[in-house]
């Protein structure tokens, strides 16, 4: 299963997506997601997402500059990285509180429905021991969370594109020069 998550900084969940399969590219399940509608709205407020490379830039997902040139750019990138490490995080601390999630911890033999209902269930079981500060006991700490690399998307719009490049280069000139 493709997992989508979008999580806040103490790495409660507010968006999920477990209905792909693993052969769906991670752009794709954004677009057919509500995260561009709600990430719209939100613009107003300079609230963005972080995304890997294998996403494209937009004016409201900010992604790594691909060959920083100028000093500001490789601290953009920098400072990405160090927040990305969010999700990744996450994604490690929900497969070691659940086992069934990471593959150390066995397989789940059952129909993809009925997987992708249990990854919602684990996520939702996680906010909610988030919420109740329920602690995480386990010797040696998370995985850290596999990610696999993703080819870069070619964006359709070239216009489009060049605004978005342009948002993410007002952040870095606001925030990093």
């Amino acid at each position: 299963m493709n997992v989508k998550m979008v999580c806040l900084t103490d790495q409660y969940m507010s968006h999920l997506n477990a209905m792909f399969p693993g052969s769906v590219h991670d752009a794709c399940i954004l677009r057919n997601s509500s995260i561009p509608y709600v990430m719209g709205q939100l613009q107003r407020h300079c609230v963005w997402l972080l995304g890997d490379s294998g996403y494209p830039n937009l004016s409201w997902l900010l992604t790594p500059v691909r060959n920083p040139r100028t000093r500001a750019e490789e601290r953009y990138n920098e400072a990405h990285g160090r927040t990305r490490r969010v999700i990744e995080r996450t994604f490690g601390l929900l497969k070691a509180r659940f086992r069934c999630l990471h593959m150390t911890g066995g397989s789940l033999f059952y129909s993809p429905k009925k997987v992708c209902q249990i990854i919602v269930a684990c996520c939702m079981l996680h906010n909610l021991a988030l919420r109740r500060q329920v602690p995480f006991l386990q010797e040696d700490g998370p995985d850290g969370g596999v990610v696999a690399a993703v080819e870069p998307v070619d964006s359709e719009d070239e216009e489009a594109e060049e605004e978005d490049m342009d948002n993410r280069d007002s952040v870095i000139q606001q925030y990093f020069q």
